[in-house]
């Protein structure tokens, strides 16, 4: 496979330098991500078991020969911007008001007070109005849907219920 990733590029920002990723890299990194996901090297939580990135180093310069990309801090630092992206904006779609167009690629909403009332409380959200993002669904593999949203949770009086269904079921199977 010919390589892109020698042209490495940094940026001088506050917190230091910083390394840009070119197109080729991160698509090969996607490619590595989902091989990974694939034979099962992520856990229920959407993160990574432990020693994976080592490995994803190892895969991404096999892809990318000469882009010096390490676990730490380069591979850790994008997982963790995508996965901070991804979850605002996974957030503010399994939200009232708030939808995911596919075609545009973006989160919509459906009013304005939806809108002002969420960024009120949600202020890392307020670039994401109409902001097109590509890698929505490719992240939605890689992470999964580990953002705990209240869907599946129960109150005490279900889980007593339940529980006395559980009973019933139990006492119905026995022998007597």
């Amino acid at each position: 496979m010919e390589s892109e990733g020698n042209n490495q590029n940094f940026e001088q920002g506050k917190k230091g330098t910083r390394r840009s990723w070119s197109k080729f890299e991160e698509d090969a990194f996607f490619t590595v991500l989902d091989e990974f996901v694939a034979v099962g090297h992520r856990c229920e939580t959407g993160s990574f078991k432990s020693g994976i990135m080592v490995q994803m180093e190892k895969a991404l310069n096999i892809k990318c020969l000469n882009s010096g990309l390490k676990a730490c801090p380069h591979i850790e630092s994008k997982l963790k911007k995508w996965k901070k992206q991804y979850s605002i904006v996974y957030d503010m779609i399994n939200t009232n008001g708030f939808a995911w167009n596919d075609i545009k690629k973006c989160v919509e909403v459906d009013s304005n007070d939806t809108w002002e009332t969420y960024v009120h409380h949600h202020k890392e959200a307020a670039e994401w109005r109409s902001k097109p993002f590509p890698l929505f669904n490719r992240l939605s593999n890689i992470f999964g849907n580990d953002r705990a949203n209240g869907q599946r949770a129960k109150v005490p009086a279900d889980m007593m219920e339940e529980q006395s269904n559980n009973e019933v079921n139990a006492s119905d199977n026995c022998v007597q």
